[in-house]
C-alpha cells in the first residue's frame, strides 16, 4: 500500500513541478514578448541582445554577435541591415582579414543599448526585490543549476 502511495505522491509531485516550470516558462515569455513590443527605449529585447556585446567599445564580427545573442547569423545580418538603416550601427572590414566585417555601435545606437539596458535590469531588479533576503539566495542558486540542468539535456 505504501508503495502505491508513494508512486501516487510522486506523481502528484511530478505534475505540480510541471505545472510551475509551465507557469514559470509562460510567465518569461509573456515578460519577453512585452519587452519585444516596448520600443520606448529604442530596441526590441532581440536588437539588444545582439548588440550589447558591442558595449565594450569594440567592433565584433556578426557571426560572434549571432552567437552571443543566440540566433542564427543570417538573422543576426537582416537585423544588423535594419540598425545600420536605422543610424545605431556600422560595419567595417577588418584590417587583419577583409572578408570578415565587424559591427560597432553608433554614438546613437549606443545610447539606445545603454537605455535598453537600464530598463532589463530595472526589470530584474523589480523581481530581485520582491523576494526576501532567502527567497534571492534560493532563486540564484535554483536557477543558476536548473540552466546547468537544461544546457546538459
Amino acid at each position: 500500500m505504501s508503495t502505491t502511495t508513494t508512486r501516487a505522491q510522486k506523481r502528484a509531485a511530478i505534475a505540480a513541478f510541471n505545472q510551475s516550470f509551465d507557469d514559470f516558462v509562460d510567465a518569461i515569455r509573456r515578460a519577453r514578448g512585452r519587452a519585444e513590443r516596448d520600443r520606448s527605449e529604442g530596441l526590441s529585447l532581440s536588437q539588444f541582445k545582439l548588440l550589447q556585446p558591442l558595449l565594450t567599445f569594440e567592433p565584433r564580427p556578426v557571426g560572434e554577435l549571432a552567437a552571443a545573442a543566440c540566433v542564427s547569423a543570417p538573422s543576426a545580418t537582416r537585423m544588423i541591415d535594419g540598425l545600420e538603416r536605422d543610424g545605431l550601427v556600422t560595419r567595417e572590414h577588418s584590417p587583419e582579414d577583409r572578408r570578415v566585417v565587424a559591427v560597432r555601435l553608433t554614438d546613437e545606437g549606443r545610447q539606445a543599448v545603454e537605455a535598453k539596458r537600464d530598463y532589463v535590469e530595472g526589470k530584474r531588479r523589480a523581481i530581485y526585490e520582491s523576494l526576501s533576503p532567502n527567497e534571492r539566495e534560493q532563486a540564484q542558486r535554483l536557477l543558476t543549476h536548473i540552466a546547468q540542468v537544461i544546457d546538459e539535456l
